[in-house]
């Protein structure tokens, strides 16, 4: 009896330290410092009108994007330059062409909130759900940016806003 008792006790014991080296183990995949990449709404645009469209905004807009992401063993994560810049979109009504105007933020805006680890590779904080893969991990933020019709009375769509980070 007294066997049976240590060899269930031994096996809980190696269970449970395997699942607590896993959640560790995981942990360590998002801790670190993530700068922002991209910032997509799905569609292609040629903001600076150079003559190049691009999915990626950060590759049409000139505001200084300085945006990383710090995760802490702590399970806070924090950033110290949001990038946010304001982005103002019509949408033609005759041509169904865009119109987009930018201005870049001024000052700082800064963040710091709790993390936690939802499964295997996916982290959420606020109400921000990613998975990492490959050293990347989109944040989705659903129906972010409106589209105006040409003098802004009516939002006529909105689009998601795409922000992927790559691990530093």
């Amino acid at each position: 009896m007294f066997k049976k008792i240590s060899l269930i006790l031994t096996i809980s014991f190696v269970l449970l330290s395997s699942c607590a080296k896993e959640e560790v183990v995981n942990q360590s995949q998002v801790i670190g410092e993530w700068k922002l990449t991209s910032y997509s709404i799905g569609t292609s645009f040629d903001i600076d009108k150079d003559g190049t469209s691009h999915l990626n905004l950060l590759n049409e807009i000139d505001c200084v994007n300085n945006e990383i992401l710090k995760f802490e063993t702590s399970s806070i994560v924090s950033s110290n330059e949001t990038y946010n810049p304001t982005i103002n979109i019509t949408k033609s009504e005759i041509d169904t062409t865009y119109d987009v105007n930018i201005e870049c933020a001024e000052g700082v805006i800064s963040f710091a909130t709790g993390f936690s680890q939802v499964d295997v590779n996916t982290f959420q904080f606020n109400d921000n759900v990613f998975t990492i893969s490959n050293n990347l991990f989109d944040i989705i933020l659903v129906d972010e940016v409106e589209i105006y019709n040409e003098d802004f009375t009516t939002i006529i769509e909105t689009r998601d806003l795409v922000l992927s980070y790559t691990k530093l």
